[in-house]
């Protein structure tokens, strides 16, 4: 019998059923990770407002002040006229009046879940606002007074009375003292609910008698942000100053605008903040 010439088989086709059966393992792998991601612990990550929150806890409790110091968001604002807070270094400086063994013990042995709150775009709020973070876990506020820090306050509003004209001292709190290109503006706290607007020429002193003072202002905020504004009346002319907390980068610290019935006569944006914002 004569030997055939031995030939090369074809390469076999693929088959489907493996292609479909790879696809179905592929598909399991993936469903299994994803379910993995939402179930198992090592994978799961902790909500980000609890641990923003324990990670500050834990600054505060090691009782380290440069690492506390290092975790506020500058320039830190205080209560008027203390003067703000511009870097770490006046941080520690000033320390004792900013914080005291009160204020840290309870942030230290609190917990996220009941003594935090999540304010959204405002940031995460302690108790009732005594102190606020940022989404990063910055301090953005601390409204808590240490009694060194309430005397050193009632000491500079006393000396701060002393350098106003005589008719401009009865007032509870300074509020803002601003200049715009041509006026100096000043608003001060009279009762818990009032306020006063005083405003003189740019190149006049507060010692000197103001050209217009308006009484029972009231303090309108608007929306949530920060963002607030006084009004104060005499007739048909409104005076509205504006505060500014929240804006783009060029945003000026405030604005003035003076209407007459309805329509707006003046409109200055603030080109110097002498106090408060």
């Amino acid at each position: 019998m004569k030997a055939g010439k031995s030939e090369t088989a074809p390469p076999l086709p693929r088959r489907p059923l493996v292609r479909i059966r790879m696809k179905l393992i592929t598909a399991a792998i993936f469903a299994c990770a994803i379910t993995l991601s939402f179930s198992c612990p090592l994978w799961s990550a902790e909500p980000s407002f609890e641990s923003t929150v324990k990670k500050f806890i834990q600054v505060v409790a090691s009782k380290d002040r440069k690492a506390l110091a290092n975790s506020v968001s500058y320039p830190l604002q205080r209560r008027v006229p203390l003067p703000n807070i511009d870097s770490p270094k006046q941080f520690l400086d000033a320390y004792d009046e900013i914080l005291d063994e009160n204020i840290l013990k309870a942030i230290s042995t609190s917990r996220a879940s009941a003594d935090w709150s999540e304010m959204g775009g405002r940031g995460f709020m302690f108790q009732n606002g005594s102190l606020w973070l940022d989404e990063d876990g910055r301090i953005t506020a601390i409204n808590y007074q240490t009694e060194k820090g309430k005397r050193k306050r009632a000491d500079l509003i006393e000396a701060d009375k002393k350098q106003l004209h005589g008719s401009l001292r009865d007032f509870k709190r300074p509020v803002l003292e601003w200049e715009t290109a041509k006026y100096r503006i000043r608003i001060d706290q009279i009762t818990d609910d009032k306020f006063r607007y005083a405003v003189w020429p740019v190149r006049k002193k507060t010692s000197e008698m103001p050209d217009l003072v308006l009484r029972n202002g009231t303090l309108i905020f608007d929306g949530s942000g920060g963002n607030h504004h006084y009004d104060f009346k005499s007739g048909d002319v409104l005076y509205r100053c504006f505060v500014w907390v929240i804006g783009d980068a060029d945003t000026p610290p405030g604005e003035i605008e003076v209407y007459k019935g309805k329509k707006l006569v003046l409109n200055q944006p603030v080109a110097k903040v002498i106090k408060g914002r």
